[in-house]
């Protein structure tokens, strides 16, 4: 009798233990598990977090990019546009020598007009009067101060209304600086000054603009916008 109850204490007593390992494994497997999911959970988050810093990363480099590109775009259209225009040119030859050459040459002449061409890739003054028989014409190299043209026409309908005024005058780059800001847009690619009515000014052959009004009359006097042509 008594050792059939050890016998049974002992099964019991086996039985306990075998339970209480298997627990104790079933609780271990669980927080591998548990471990095991947190990382590969935390592992999916660092990993979409490159993600999102990688593409901000290709984001603003595209940007800056593009803005460098429609920069270089810019100035690439300013310098192009800086290098036509005679805005910012200077002559070896000033008005004022190309005026005395003129004066040389006709002694008994009025100014009617004067202005820069550019004849052949090179820049000349045009200088054109009148005696009292005559219409006369003098070129002038910008560059090399040589007569490269004169011409005499018979006089026809010329007053002195037409007389130039040449005391006082702004300067050619003065004038075309006030059609460009009064354009916005463009290069100076000739320039005239001219008398109407006894009033002296300048016009100014204006390029590359987006303006369908090309020519613009300042004041030679005062610099003044008076109007499009």
């Amino acid at each position: 009798m008594k050792t059939k109850m050890n016998k049974k204490a002992l099964v019991g007593t086996v039985t306990l233990a075998t339970s209480l390992l298997l627990m104790a494994c079933s609780n271990g497997t669980q927080n591998d598990t548990t471990t095991n999911s947190e990382t590969a959970s935390s592992e999916m988050s660092m990993s979409s977090s490159q993600m999102e810093s990688s593409s901000m990363a290709e984001s603003s480099s595209s940007a800056m990019s593009s803005s460098s590109a429609d920069s270089s775009s810019t100035s690439s259209d300013m310098n192009d546009t800086s290098s036509k225009g005679i805005e910012n040119k200077t002559f070896d030859v000033s008005m004022e020598d190309a005026v005395n050459k003129f004066k040389e040459t006709y002694s008994d002449a009025k100014i009617t007009s004067v202005g820069i061409d550019n004849d052949s890739n090179s820049y000349v003054y045009q200088i054109e009067g009148y005696n009292d028989t005559n219409e006369v014409e003098l070129d002038v190299d910008a560059t090399s101060g040589e007569i490269v043209k004169q011409d005499t026409d018979d006089k026809d309908n010329v007053s002195d209304d037409d007389v130039l005024d040449l005391e006082g005058l702004v300067s050619p780059q003065e004038a075309m600086k006030a059609a460009l800001d009064k354009v916005g847009s463009g290069y100076a690619k000739e320039w005239s000054i001219d008398s109407k009515n006894g009033k002296v000014y300048y016009e100014i052959d204006v390029e590359g603009s987006d303006s369908a009004n090309d020519d613009v009359h300042i004041d030679a006097k005062t610099g003044d916008f008076i109007g499009f042509d």
